[in-house]
């Protein structure tokens, strides 16, 4: 890397190399232990391994009667076969002893199977002990059934969860039964927001955008919810005045903060109050890499700023139209995020769809079209949300994901496939809606 230029070259990266380099500049965060309730959604530093074996016996599917097969074969409701009932088993007490010909423990779910029964039969295929003492075995159906063997779920030692793994619930539920109240996670990064432009106007001034003195400061709140959508702390720190002193202030208060990743929107264009380039090379900032071959996006860039003592401190350069930002935050930022949270899994999920109208591209970019998706019996459909426009906003909460269209291709006509870069899981709710439609597609 070099030292921040003034007007430096347009690089021209693809998008994939232009993550590539973006994740080169980020590390996993050192670890910490964390109780399995704060952990949720971090990521494991280390992996969780079994510290008991599961179940720890042979145990119970049901409730019934534990018995030997043999004793049962034959059993009907018009030839019962009657065994004396020894005791009683149930989950976490057993019964001590050893079945023997004819004898049958009562046993609930879960319960430790005695030794030497290797069946248990349905309460409902019995009389439930109407003569005290001796129960009445109805039907054969459960000879050598309902048996759940010990070991069947994990054996001490197993490896359960890798390191990098996401603690989800089920992750919880896993970590718990391996014994575990706490695990080893990374820290949560901490990201600085800065905004600049005389133009944006807050929720305090917005008769200013009325009246046509400025804009509203969108980008701001939207990217410092994107990163808390993540799990990620977020730290606004702007807007921030075009005027370089005021740059200067606000990146030296950056530098010296805990931050673990600074994003910076706008001011980084050629225009005389762009000062972000002037001052960051001053600072002795690095550069990596300025622009990428795609839109919405293109004037993204990528370096560090050095901290006295400190490891640098990673430094993405967002465009200042909306859906520039909005676009370039899914692509790279969060990407860099979560490889410092130390996720394993860091790209978005990608479904293939089909265009419901045409997608426009283009031959020197790649395309990433904000697009709603639907499905019905002919498939899952795309289509845009609004104009394409990267000053426009409306159209970003209809957005399910991001129809890519890649470079050297002008459309992708109607009924054509697109890959569709998934921006959220569904919800409930949009399952529903993107549920096929008629008899196979009811919930």
């Amino acid at each position: 890397m070099t030292t921040w230029p003034r007007r430096p070259a347009a690089d021209w990266l693809s998008v994939t190399e232009a993550r590539r380099r973006v994740l080169a500049l980020v590390r996993p965060l050192p670890s910490e232990s964390a109780s399995l309730d704060d952990a949720l959604g971090r990521a494991l530093a280390e992996p969780v391994f079994a510290g008991a074996t599961l179940p720890p016996w042979d145990n119970s599917a049901m409730d019934g009667y534990a018995v030997r097969g043999e004793d049962i074969t034959g059993a009907s409701s018009r030839s019962p076969i009657e065994l004396a009932v020894l005791g009683e088993a149930r989950a976490g007490v057993p019964w001590e002893g050893e079945l023997g010909t004819g004898q049958a423990v009562r046993i609930m779910t879960g319960g430790p199977l005695p030794e030497g029964a290797d069946s248990v039969v349905r309460v409902e295929d019995t009389d439930g002990e109407a003569r005290t003492g001796w129960v009445q075995v109805r039907s054969d159906r459960d000879r050598g059934r309902n048996r759940r063997p010990g070991g069947q779920d994990m054996r001490a030692g197993d490896h359960l969860l890798p390191a990098g793994h996401r603690l989800d619930a089920a992750a919880v539920a896993i970590a718990s039964a391996a014994g575990r109240s706490a695990v080893s996670v990374h820290r949560r990064p901490s990201a600085g927001v800065l905004t600049s432009g005389d133009e944006l106007r807050g929720p305090d001034t917005f008769e200013d955008v009325g009246a046509g003195r400025g804009i509203p400061d969108s980008n701001g709140p939207m990217l410092v919810a994107a990163c808390r959508e993540l799990g990620i702390c977020a730290v606004p720190l702007g807007p921030v005045a075009d005027r370089a002193e005021a740059v200067r202030t606000s990146l030296e208060e950056a530098r010296h903060s805990e931050l673990d990743l600074l994003v910076t929107v706008g001011g980084a264009s050629m225009g005389g109050t762009d000062h972000f380039r002037d001052v960051l090379g001053a600072m002795g900032a690095e550069h990596d890499f300025w622009r990428v071959r795609m839109r919405p996006g293109s004037p993204f860039s990528a370096g560090t700023l050095p901290r006295a003592g400190r490891a640098v401190l990673p430094i993405l350069g967002l465009p200042g139209n909306p859906a520039s930002a909005f676009v370039t935050f899914h692509l790279f930022v969060r990407a860099a995020l979560l490889r410092q949270a130390g996720h394993r899994h860091v790209d978005l999920p990608v479904v293939t769809a089909l265009a419901r109208s045409e997608l426009r591209g283009g031959v020197k970019l790649t395309h990433f079209l904000r697009v709603s998706l639907e499905a019905d019996e002919g498939g899952l459909f795309a289509m845009p949300t609004g104009p394409p426009g990267s000053g426009l906003v409306r159209g970003l909460a209809g957005a399910d994901g991001l129809a890519i269209i890649p470079q050297g291709v002008e459309r992708i006509p109607a009924g054509g496939s697109a890959s569709v870069m998934l921006l959220r899981l569904p919800s409930a709710g949009d399952l529903a809606r993107l549920a096929p439609r008629g008899p196979q597609g009811e919930l």
